[in-house]
């Protein structure tokens, strides 16, 4: 449901602190992303942090593509590594590289989807996850 959100909703969403009340996106309540206390403060729920978690998994696989070195979190290399999305290529100083299923992956978001499809990964594909 978070891929439906706009650019002023995912800023929004990033920068809550910033926003009066009154100014937050409804599309944030509507999805769950945010929720009101008692005291009348707009915080994050869980499937918000999450969404924001995924937007900085997106956005790192997404500089991984474009240039060879890119910082990232702790947790968005390790979750990127134990998806299977990148691997690590050996040497002195570990390099990251995007795999086959993370280049699927980032299509999925693309609209005109321009990775090949012939060779179809299986569900083995999917299933195999790093311990």
């Amino acid at each position: 449901m978070d891929s439906k959100l706009n650019s002023v909703e995912m800023q929004a969403l990033q920068s809550l602190d910033a926003y009066r009340d009154g100014d937050v996106p409804q599309r944030l309540f509507a999805f769950n992303l945010v929720m009101r206390q008692p005291s009348g403060a707009t915080v994050l729920t869980r499937h918000g942090e999450r969404t924001l978690f995924r937007q900085a998994c997106l956005a790192s696989l997404q500089a991984l593509d474009i240039t060879e070195g890119t910082d990232m979190a702790t947790g968005v290399k390790k979750w990127l590594l134990a998806s299977g999305f990148v691997s690590e290529a050996g040497g002195a100083a570990v390099a990251l590289s995007i795999t086959r299923r993370g280049k699927l992956w980032l299509a999925s978001f693309d609209a005109d989807d321009n990775v090949e499809r012939e060779a179809a990964l299986t569900a083995s594909d999917f299933a195999r996850r790093r311990a």
